[in-house]
């Protein structure tokens, strides 16, 4: 067969940055308010890396995240086009969880607060970019955030250089020169911040002058070197993402359904099989899930054993059941929208059997917490447990009421046990605990000193409530060590950034007793 001149069986490469895609996101990119995003985007990202990342999370983190959800609420927001409520309804708890940090200092707790704010900031940006995806807490929402948040800022790492443009095109000067200033500024910082570190490296009386007003306004001049150059690497892949998620034409898939493709006699098979073994468990193990102490004196196990054995029961148990419940509601294909029955009813067990095992678990481990004392881990084991119970509550009701979407009642009863977990001060809480049942029975019970020590400043108004119990004992000294330990660290802790206001009560004790 003939071809006529010039045929190619391949469509000719064209590349990205001579697609007419791309030069209409560089002319958006190119204008004023693309240049307010990467300015805002870099500045943000410095003031991030110089109070929180290379700092102390304080009061910094609840002032950052108004400044953050300001700022992305003007990012996305059009003249003509309302916001949507979703985001608006995401950043109460964005800013409440952020609010916990100026509260109180506990450590132990605050990266489950971490990772519950950079998961919903990730959700709501996807939602402010108009992403259509099949729910907050699904998993196409996880793929689309991997997708936008982390793929799009690497592919557009350029454009908020782009968005620099604008400045030859403006015919503003007042614009002009304050981003050449800023452009200085940010030039010339981390080669004063080189500079000051070798003249202070050269003479003692200059680095001891230096060092006073690093003290007074709370601010290491060898840090700041730092603080430009990362927040800066942050900020051009923050405003690449931005820039990216607002000007750049997406090509919108449809959201991905997850489910209803697994026929029903499979499941209940599956189920029905599960549930024999599980209610077996159940029945067989009873008196020992529920014996307490009868269990221990009857058996070798010490108290530890005992915990721990339960413990391990409900990491491996409770999580594969909720896990197979979950997927069983998911996955099971529908009749007229509604679960079989037969499905309905094995599912109800299998959520049943699971509380069984958590109510014994959480017994367990109250045994264990009065005989050896609170922990953090012991707290958050607890805390765990009932928020796996009220988790499974909503699977039960989705058994029964299918118009509900499950995984967005899950979410939200996450996001509220983080909330609980981060605004109460469990630090305190654990010490109070200790010092009350030690205090209440001092011959009968002990107190791990060396433990209270490990805890956050937070909990030095209990430790001091043991001092002088016992003038001369090895309880005084260790409570002494303790004191300066906290005293030592709250010193060396920014005074600014990561001021809490448990801070106050924490320095006017240790400061009476190390004036």
């Amino acid at each position: 067969m003939d071809m006529p001149p010039n045929y190619s069986y391949y469509t000719p490469y064209i590349p990205r940055n001579k697609t007419l895609k791309y030069i209409a996101f560089k002319e958006k990119v190119t204008s004023i308010k693309g240049l307010y995003i990467s300015v805002l985007s870099i500045l943000f990202c410095i003031l991030f890396t110089e109070t929180i990342l290379l700092g102390s999370a304080g009061i910094s983190v609840p002032i950052l995240a108004i400044a953050l959800e300001c700022m992305l609420f003007y990012f996305f927001k059009e003249p003509e086009k309302p916001i949507n409520k979703a985001s608006v309804y995401l950043a109460p708890p964005i800013l409440l969880l952020a609010f916990s940090f100026f509260i109180h200092y506990n450590p132990s707790t605050q990266f489950i607060t971490w990772l519950t704010i950079m998961g919903l900031l990730c959700i709501q940006i996807i939602v402010l970019a108009d992403i259509e995806v099949n729910g907050l807490f699904s998993f196409d929402m996880l793929s689309k955030s991997i997708v936008n948040l982390i793929g799009r800022p690497i592919s557009n790492f350029a454009m908020p250089f782009i968005s620099f443009k604008i400045i030859k095109n403006n015919k503003s000067k007042a614009l002009a020169n304050s981003i050449y200033i800023f452009i200085g500024l940010a030039i010339s910082i981390p080669i004063a911040a080189i500079l000051m570190g070798l003249f202070m490296s050269a003479d003692a009386v200059f680095a001891e002058s230096m060092n006073t007003v690093k003290n007074l306004i709370g601010l290491d001049f060898r840090v700041a070197f730092w603080d430009i150059v990362l927040g800066s690497l942050f900020g051009l892949f923050f405003g690449a993402m931005i820039l990216g998620l607002k000007y750049e034409e997406k090509k919108q898939t449809p959201a991905a359904k997850i489910g209803d493709n697994i026929e029903s006699i499979i499941i209940g098979t599956f189920l029905t099989i599960i549930n024999i073994f599980i209610i077996t468990f159940v029945v067989f193990q009873f008196m020992y899930l529920f014996g307490g102490t009868v269990n221990i004196s009857a058996s070798d196990m010490t108290y530890a054993e005992y915990a721990r054995r339960g413990f391990f029961e409900l990491t491996t148990a409770s999580g594969i059941i909720f896990a197979i419940a979950l997927s069983v509601l998911i996955m099971t294909k529908k009749k007229n929208g509604k679960l079989p029955l037969w499905i309905q009813l094995t599912t109800v067990c299998l959520c049943l059997c699971n509380d069984v095992l958590l109510i014994s678990a959480m017994k367990r481990m109250l045994l264990y917490v009065d005989i050896y004392g609170l922990s953090v881990k012991r707290v958050l084991t607890l805390w765990f447990m009932i928020l796996i119970g009220f988790c499974l509550l909503w699977l039960i009701i989705k058994c029964f009421i299918n118009n509900i979407y499950v995984m967005n009642w899950i979410g939200i009863t996450v996001i509220v046990g983080v909330c609980i977990l981060s605004l109460i001060n469990v630090d305190r809480i654990i010490a109070n605990y200790n010092v009350n049942r030690y205090l209440s029975s001092p011959t009968e019970n002990s107190i791990d000193i060396n433990y209270l020590g490990q805890l956050s400043y937070s909990a030095v108004p209990e430790i001091i409530r043991l001092k002088g119990l016992d003038e001369g004992s090895n309880i005084n000294f260790d409570i002494k060590n303790i004191l300066e330990h906290h005293n030592f660290k709250l010193q060396y802790r920014h005074k600014l950034y990561g001021f809490t206001i448990d801070m106050i009560e924490a320095s006017s004790i240790l400061n009476r007793e190390f004036k």
